[in-house]
């Protein structure tokens, strides 16, 4: 056996220590941004679902007959309107589908081929529901008296 008289390689260079720190770092920084991209994800998802339950409210409400914001009658039925506590603006119409469907028919026509007309049964309803983006429509039908 040779016995060499060398320098003693027990330990990192200088360099070695200084990739090892930026390979860290770098490592470090990957894993915080990918925790702030979740956090704003998870932000955008809430409030998602708050505008989605506020608008499904707003749909139940119509449907009870209990929105009792202001009302504007309009040519094709109401309108509701109305601002949330925190400021947002929210929009429920009602339109009577009968109503519209029977005013689309011109009966003095005599080429109109009645085969092709659907009407919807009387006291057929479309909601419109409209809170930040969402959009809810509904039909829903109701006994006429």
């Amino acid at each position: 056996m040779r016995n060499f008289k060398g320098k003693d390689n027990n330990g990192f260079t200088l360099l070695e220590v200084m990739v090892a720190l930026v390979i860290v770092g770098i490592s470090i920084g990957i894993f915080f941004s990918l925790i702030g991209n979740s956090s704003r994800l998870r932000e955008k998802i809430d409030r998602h679902t708050e505008l989605l339950l506020l608008a499904r409210t707003k749909t139940e409400e119509a449907l009870l007959g209990i929105l009792g914001e202001k009302k504007i009658k309009g040519n094709e039925g109401n309108i509701f309107e109305g601002i949330t506590k925190d400021g947002l603006p929210w929009r429920v119409s009602e339109v009577d589908k009968y109503k519209e469907a029977k005013d689309k028919i011109d009966f003095h026509k005599k080429d109109t081929d009645e085969s092709s007309i659907e009407i919807p049964p009387k006291g057929t309803t479309l909601l419109s529901t409209i809170v930040g983006g969402i959009r809810i429509e509904t039909i829903f039908f109701s006994e006429e008296s």
